[in-house]
């Protein structure tokens, strides 16, 4: 059963139909998204926060910690177009290998920014700036 299609070539589209301004079906030519640093950071401080062993990183003066951990990573990230830089500094709790848990975060951020955002291409620059132990310190009275 053949049927014939009707040549629609040069047919007006619906938008341009109803009057809207259309720039062609190029996807290319109807804009552009960007996505802010900001957005990356986010999305790839939850994906460490989902690792188990992955913890937030003291912060530090001088060398020394200061407090705990906390909950949460620090990541910088830098975008250009389709790609991203990212960086985390983080903890591993001990006696986790520490290898092993970047190894998940490595994956977990690359994923996360793949699906949810949208990046194909990132690099991620991992700093262990602590192993931590979920036991309180207990000090030593010589």
């Amino acid at each position: 059963m053949n049927r014939e299609v009707p040549n629609t070539r040069g047919a007006p589209t619906p938008s341009a139909a109803a009057g809207f301004d259309v720039v062609g079906d190029d996807p290319g030519a109807r804009g552009r998204l960007t996505i802010a640093p900001r957005v990356v950071e986010r999305v790839a401080q939850r994906a460490v926060s989902e690792v188990d062993s992955a913890t937030g990183s003291a912060t530090r003066v001088l060398g020394i910690a200061l407090g705990s951990g906390g909950d949460r990573a620090r990541v910088s990230a830098t975008v250009h177009a389709d790609a991203a830089d990212v960086t985390v500094e983080m903890s591993v709790t001990w006696p986790a290998s520490v290898r092993g848990v970047t190894e998940q975060v490595r994956s977990r951020v690359v994923s996360q920014l793949r699906d949810l955002v949208g990046i194909q291409h990132t690099h991620v620059a991992i700093r262990v700036t602590a192993l931590v132990t979920d036991e309180p310190e207990q000090r030593r009275v010589s």
